[in-house]
């Protein structure tokens, strides 16, 4: 049975319409959902969307004022992005369970939901995930350059103020027990100092701590873009996960 494609949809939240696209497959037994860095549209999953949709449904999305998204006077944390993220899939009927693959900011998005709503969610992928603390370890070990453009950076999508206000969210929530969990890290040092790498690469490895059922991937050659830089490699990752919440 061929795949069915419901591209370029809006759907409204409740006051906005969200952009979204899903590929839905036959008798698959989950969703993947992707949740982007910040200021990032869906169209940044092209590289690995097509191939996700050889094995698994997927759904993709843009956040308020993202993309085709709507814009809105809603907060721009990580607690709002939850919500919209959930009355999108349950509006646009797309059941759970889902395996919710997040990047950058997207990351703490995604372990934001699974810690609020386990029950809906079979398994999680971290794709070069923010860290709760990262804001008061890595600053202090960027050049001034780098400081300045990392702060610089909040004005797209919600301000540095929002994304303080999402680590203490993500900071605040239990652990998620025995949900399978991937973190994905990029081996490159993009965006950072010597310095700044080594202690990014202990907070990836401190996000193992959130599952007991937890691996971490370092993938060579790639740098924060891990699915644009190394497709293939993060496709693969998705792939096992699925097969190994399905065995």
């Amino acid at each position: 049975m061929e795949e069915a494609v419901k591209a370029g949809k809006m759907q409204d939240i409740g006051g906005i319409k969200l952009y979204y696209e899903f590929v839905e497959k036959p008798n698959s037994d989950v969703t993947v959902v992707f949740e982007s860095g910040y200021g990032c549209p869906s169209e940044y999953w092209g590289p690995i969307k097509d191939t996700v949709g050889k094995f698994a449904q997927y759904i993709m999305y843009d956040r308020p004022g993202l993309g085709k998204s709507e814009k809105d006077d809603r907060p721009k944390d990580s607690n709002q992005a939850v919500e919209n993220l959930r009355t999108l899939l349950q509006r646009a009927n797309i059941k759970p369970p889902y395996v919710l693959v997040g990047h950058s900011i997207g990351g703490i998005n995604v372990r934001l939901y699974a810690s609020k709503y386990p029950e809906e969610v079979a398994a999680m992928v971290l794709l070069d995930s923010c860290h709760p603390d990262q804001n008061i370890i890595l600053p202090p070990l960027f050049d001034e350059e780098l400081r300045d453009n990392y702060f610089k950076q909040f004005i797209v999508e919600g301000s540095l103020d929002d994304i303080d206000a999402s680590f203490n969210e993500a900071r605040c929530r239990p652990s998620l027990g025995n949900m399978p969990l991937k973190v994905v890290s990029a081996g490159l040092q993009s965006y950072h100092t010597k310095a700044s790498h080594t202690a990014w690469n202990l907070l990836q490895r401190d996000l193992l701590h959130l599952s007991k059922n937890s691996k971490h991937i370092i993938v060579e050659n790639a740098g924060h873009g891990i699915h644009i830089d190394q497709p293939e490699a993060v496709t693969s990752v998705i792939q096992y996960t699925i097969e190994e919440i399905n065995f």
